[in-house]
């Protein structure tokens, strides 16, 4: 895992089960089955991919079991229902993952059929690989009803093809299939879609795509009105100072424009980053110059498709704020953190910057404005500049162009929130737990780090009302709700966090569906 990876898990020093996997200790002890599947292509002939047996509880799986010459593999498990997935390799003997079919002759996960496996018995399974067909692809547009140009769809780096209005997607297993589908100029937003895939190739869709906003602006000296290359202008959702993992890569050119493309509706700040280098320091873009606090930012309200014009994004020089983290309960250097501007959630750290082994920070890329700073470390609660749970109480932390502030903090130890995740038949799981402030929505716990012996622990500045929402991620399916019991965050149940001492919580997650993401590696095509 990366430092990175590890320094976020800071917002929740938490301890997460793991699903029953097929090396846990009390599978042994199971009563066992095996399950003996023979798989062959569409001639007939001995298939080669690799397999994945899930208990379809999702309670147990193995998975990357390769078919042996013959097409066949024996494996054992504890009796139970399964689902299978069949995943064709290439010649170098990776996954397929485009063309995974699931036993018998299914898409997905939820359509797939179940094999129970006896405790003592042979289950024989036998299924034919399907022949991949094409389909066409079309799309109109959401406001207008037009035909939209310049259609793409995304299935892997290897499967990205583009069309006119219309678009032929390559070759996938017959049945409901959910594609990615994006314009090649940006002018609609991305978005799944489903394609029925016909065995004959007839197989039509009609997707309908939202177009995007833009926004259009220049990029200058505060000072000289020179225009300025490479700085990256990001939009946020307004007034909320929260700032995406994926930022997207907007840039001034040498003439200082800039065009912030494939926005949705709503009111949106401006984030602007000068290249690293340039001398210039990052600003909310507000009215007549730079700002440290988004609740100062321009506000910019678009509608679907238009564009706008916002006036000149002013950059003046940066400063340097640097400083020492310490435990103010052992008064010793925080060794494992990070100072951002914002929470992080991604692999690779964004908005701010890492502590060294002695608890020191330093960034040299922030404007000359008051900026509220989000402190986040190992066997401390996230807090904010000040050591406060939320940013609107901020003490805000000045940078003066040119100088350098120093800012230490000795961050507090918070509340204690421990408890127990399982599934609904009580076993435990692997899941993710966001805390948030129930009143302004924002986020101040966030686990992270995995064990698995079902418990976990996270720390939080108290007192506050608290929501607790869950992610579970079973292999080939994501589940996510809110405690307790609840599919949707106007119906979680609200939790009075103390303001000292812990708090025993324990969490049942469900199978709620939870929306789909982008696909891996489409994030330059979408955005």
């Amino acid at each position: 895992m990366s430092i990175v990876r590890r320094v976020l898990g800071a917002l929740a020093v938490a301890a997460l089960a793991v699903t029953a996997a097929p090396t846990a200790a009390g599978a042994a002890a199971d009563p066992a089955g095996v399950l003996h599947l023979t798989v062959t292509t569409p001639d007939g002939s001995p298939a080669g991919a690799n397999v994945a047996v899930t208990a379809a509880d999702s309670s147990y799986d193995k998975d990357l079991l390769p078919l042996d010459e013959s097409g066949q593999l024996s494996v054992e498990v504890p009796a139970g229902d399964y689902k299978i997935a069949i995943t064709p390799v290439y010649g170098d003997g990776q996954d397929d993952e485009v063309l995974r079919q699931w036993v018998p002759g299914r898409t997905s996960w939820a359509q797939a059929g179940t094999v129970r496996v006896s405790a003592g018995d042979t289950t024989e399974v036998s299924e034919r690989l399907l022949t991949p067909s094409r389909s066409t692809l079309r799309a109109r547009d959401a406001v207008t009803g037009a035909a939209v140009d310049g259609l793409c769809v995304f299935l892997d780096p290897r499967r990205n093809p583009c069309g006119d209005t219309e678009v032929t997607v390559p070759p996938l297993i017959p049945g409901p299939q959910e594609v990615w589908v994006y314009t090649r100029d940006d002018t609609h937003l991305p978005r799944y879609a489903t394609v029925n895939v016909l065995a004959d190739g007839s197989g039509t869709a009609v997707v309908v795509l939202t177009p995007a906003a833009n926004v259009v602006s220049r990029v200058v000296d505060a000072a000289t009105g020179a225009p300025v290359a490479g700085a990256c202008v990001t939009p946020a959702p307004a007034g909320t100072g929260e700032l995406p993992h994926n930022p997207g890569r907007y840039c001034s050119d040498a003439s200082g424009n800039v065009r912030v493309g494939l926005i949705t509706a709503g009111s949106w700040n401006l984030f602007a980053r000068p290249a690293g280098g340039s001398g210039y320091g990052a600003q909310w873009a507000g009215a007549t110059g730079g700002t440290g606090d988004a609740k100062q930012a321009r506000v910019v309200t678009l509608r679907a498709g238009q564009t706008v014009t916002v006036p000149p994004i002013r950059l003046d020089r940066a400063g340097v704020v640097t400083g020492t983290v310490t435990s103010a309960a052992t008064g010793r250097p925080a060794t494992s953190g990070t100072v951002t501007l914002a929470p992080e959630s991604g692999s690779f750290l964004q908005w701010g910057v890492e502590l060294d082994a002695q608890g020191r920070y330093r960034i040299d890329w922030l404007g000359p404005y008051a900026w509220p700073l989000l402190f986040t470390t190992t066997d401390n609660a996230t807090q904010w500049s000040g050591g406060f749970a939320l940013r609107g109480k901020a003490a805000p932390v000045t940078v003066r162009a040119g100088a350098t502030t120093v800012y230490n903090l000795a961050v507090r130890r918070g509340v204690l929130v421990t408890g127990r995740l399982v599934d609904p038949e009580g076993r435990p799981v692997v899941a993710e737990l966001t805390v948030r402030n129930a009143r302004t929505r924002e986020v101040i716990g966030y686990t992270l780090d995995l064990n698995r012996d079902g418990e976990y622990a996270l720390r939080v500045l108290g007192p506050q009302p608290v929501t607790v929402a869950w992610l579970w991620t079973p292999p080939y399916v994501t589940y996510a709700g809110w405690y307790d019991g609840a599919a949707r965050p106007a119906d979680a149940t609200e939790v009075a966090l103390p303001g000292t001492g812990a708090l025993r919580l324990d969490v049942e997650v469900d199978r709620f569906p939870a929306g789909s993401a982008a696909p891996a590696g489409s994030a330059a095509r979408a955005g």
